[in-house]
């Protein structure tokens, strides 16, 4: 018997991805090198699929979250280097040897790890050193780096194939913080190379940087949600698409008599007697409360139809009375790019939330299909 919510459906357009990536190659020119990051399952889309298309358009080297997801990677041979960029536990430190992986490093205790089990094993580990250069989050503080720098210099078994920060308001062209990072960081960029240190790699670009701060590209850039359609700030002469489409269909229609409630707390009353559909898929599986009487879905690709009532756990409501034909089996589009409205940045609009965590939540639950 198939699983009801194996209805929930998320079609992965492979060739918006392609498009996406030319599109970052457009912007930043022939030089930097551009590394995809497909952590948290390729942001709902799919770890392995995207890491496999993302090497044939030319990436040397893939992002991803956490050592699981290395691990993953590299059982579905997948050979290139792949970077750890959420840092890892000490207790970690033997599978990113036996994985070959690369791992970002931001504090010492971690170093120090490595190199101790670098060294027994007789390897040497390549390492991306992380700073903290304004974002207050993963990486060395900026105050701190000198002493970082003199430290890291003293483990024989450790490799500094990169330097890189992370930018917190790059999406805002006018806030002055992308700049003062960026003043940090190449001073960061000085006191390693008057150190010894020759990184391979220096980068500091995420997808709103791409977009607004040239001098933020070094050699390498990090593109992570304009891969996927959904940039976080407009982007002159450059057409990104929206990768994901998420469908379900209707599981019942029927025709609610004037003066009844519809869902939970009974928050939309019908006027008059209304045809309703219930759909399958709800809060569990990333719909969001707050499109409760607010959000729509697509029937046949071109009619709205509007989400009536409270989301429920594993379904929700629509208003057929558009679509008299409609019945029970039909294809409803949930999130896709085919209108504004059901668009992630339209979710996101209606539910105070970014295209970001719409992709994540409801590629978790979704049957994936790639095409």
């Amino acid at each position: 018997m198939a699983d009801l919510f194996s209805i929930l459906k998320a079609t992965i357009d492979l060739l918006a991805f392609r498009h996406n990536f030319r599109e970052v190659r457009k912007i930043v020119g022939k030089k930097p090198a551009i590394l995809p990051i497909i952590k948290a399952d390729g942001y709902g889309h799919g770890l392995v699929p995207l890491a496999k298309e993302s090497l044939k358009l030319g990436a040397p080297m893939l992002g991803i979250g956490t050592v699981a997801e290395g691990i993953e990677l590299r059982h579905a041979k997948i050979a290139s280097p792949i970077l750890v960029i959420d840092g890892i536990f000490k207790d970690e430190a033997r599978e990113i040897l036996k994985h070959h992986l690369t791992p970002v490093i931001f504090s010492h205790d971690i170093a120090l790890e490595l190199n101790r089990i670098a060294g027994k094993a007789g390897k040497t580990v390549s390492v991306h050193l992380k700073f903290d250069t304004g974002m207050s989050r993963l990486g060395f503080l900026f105050g701190e780096s000198g002493k970082a720098l003199k430290k890291i210099r003293k483990l024989k078994n450790l490799h500094v194939e990169g330097v890189m920060t992370h930018l917190a308001s790059s999406p805002d062209s006018s806030s002055p913080q992308t700049e003062i990072q960026l003043a940090r960081f190449n001073k960061i960029i000085e006191m390693a190379r008057n150190e010894g240190f020759n990184p391979k790699w220096i980068h500091a670009a995420n997808s709103g940087a791409i977009i607004n701060f040239p001098s933020s590209r070094y050699n390498m850039v990090r593109p992570g949600i304009i891969l996927y359609g959904a940039p976080p700030c407009p982007a002159r002469g450059v057409a990104f698409k929206q990768v994901m489409t998420v469908s379900s269909r209707l599981i019942s229609v029927k025709n609610i008599p004037h003066g009844e409630g519809v869902g939970y707390n009974a928050t939309y009353v019908t006027p008059r007697t209304k045809k309703v559909g219930l759909v399958v898929g709800g809060y569990a599986h990333g719909v969001n409360r707050l499109l409760s009487n607010n959000g729509f879905v697509l029937w046949k690709k071109k009619s709205l139809l509007p989400m009536l009532g409270n989301i429920c756990m594993d379904n929700f409501m629509v208003d057929l009375s558009k679509v008299p034909t409609a019945k029970a089996g039909d294809e409803v589009i949930l999130m896709g790019p085919q209108n504004d409205k059901v668009s992630a940045k339209g979710w996101a609009d209606l539910t105070n939330s970014i295209p970001y965590e719409i992709f994540c939540s409801l590629g978790k639950s979704a049957k994936k299909v790639w095409k």
